[in-house]
């Protein structure tokens, strides 16, 4: 089989796992909160040992994983580069990360909360009765319910889109392979690595929108697809570059590069 053609059958087996993996804690929450009695207490307890595992999974993803690829990159780019410092830069970005993503939940938090709650002391100023307390307690209850959703959704979407960066790089080592055998065996390393992480992914979102399936698909499926658009770039990089390197006009080797996605865009649009 064609290299190129094992690698988007691969590609696409990944989303696959991804999407199955990634949808599999709804289905999870769903079953074990129809439980009552004493299988309810059961069930609280192995949702909290899934999130636990979950939590366990992104600390060594990140500390495990990320962390030291990154710093290992880092000290090749000095050796290349002849930079000479011995300061942490790796971990200096990865706390500047944390802490923006922390701060920017903060914010909007504290934002969306502070908007609502002049809105409520306003109505409780003005409630006379017990008919319009307790109306103002219920509305209470569900802005604060929105405010909540809100910063769901902000959070849900900044741990996605570290995620997608991610599976990116993946897709894209993927995809610069040049033999079979490192394609069979990175593609193993990957899918291994990737349902767990898109199982621990699923329910974290799942526990985050309970009540928002749809929103829980559409990022799980977000995730899912990036891995193959990283290795699309990747193979693409891998055939033009040998290809650019020849002793050709470039002109038209970049023309015709262009004009074949130009086609490809175009029948995209007439059939949808």
């Amino acid at each position: 089989m064609d290299i190129v053609a094992l690698k988007g059958i691969l590609l696409a087996v990944m989303s696959a796992i991804t999407i199955i993996f990634g949808l599999i804690p709804m289905k999870v929450m769903k079953t074990l909160s129809g439980k009552t009695g004493a299988f309810e207490q059961r069930a609280s307890f192995i949702v909290s040992l899934l999130s636990c595992f979950a939590g366990g999974v992104f600390l060594g993803v990140c500390f495990l994983d990320l962390l030291p690829d990154a710093m290992e990159s880092f000290e090749g780019w000095k050796e290349s580069a002849g930079f000479k410092s011995d300061y942490p830069f790796v971990p200096l970005m990865f706390m500047i990360g944390f802490y923006a993503v922390s701060i920017l939940e903060e914010i909007i938090g504290r934002f969306c909360g502070h908007e609502k709650d002049g809105k409520l002391d306003q109505r409780r100023k003005h409630a006379a009765t017990f008919v319009s307390t307790t109306s103002s307690i219920e509305d209470g209850c569900l802005e604060t319910e929105s405010i909540n959703s809100k910063v769901a959704i902000v959070k849900s979407l900044t741990f996605v889109l570290a995620l997608m960066f991610h599976a990116s790089l993946e897709g894209f080592a993927f995809g610069v392979q040049q033999s079979t055998i490192s394609v069979a065996s990175l593609f193993f390393g990957i899918i291994v690595h990737k349902a767990v992480v898109s199982f621990s992914v699923g329910m974290r979102l799942a526990e985050a929108h309970p009540h928002r399936p749809a929103v829980v698909v559409a990022l799980v499926a977000l995730v899912a697809l990036v891995t193959p658009l990283g290795g699309v770039i990747g193979i693409l990089i891998e055939i033009l570059v040998p290809e650019y390197a020849k002793d050709h006009n470039k002109f038209f080797q970049w023309l015709s590069s262009v004009i074949g996605f130009a086609i490809i865009a175009g029948m995209m649009v007439f059939e949808s």
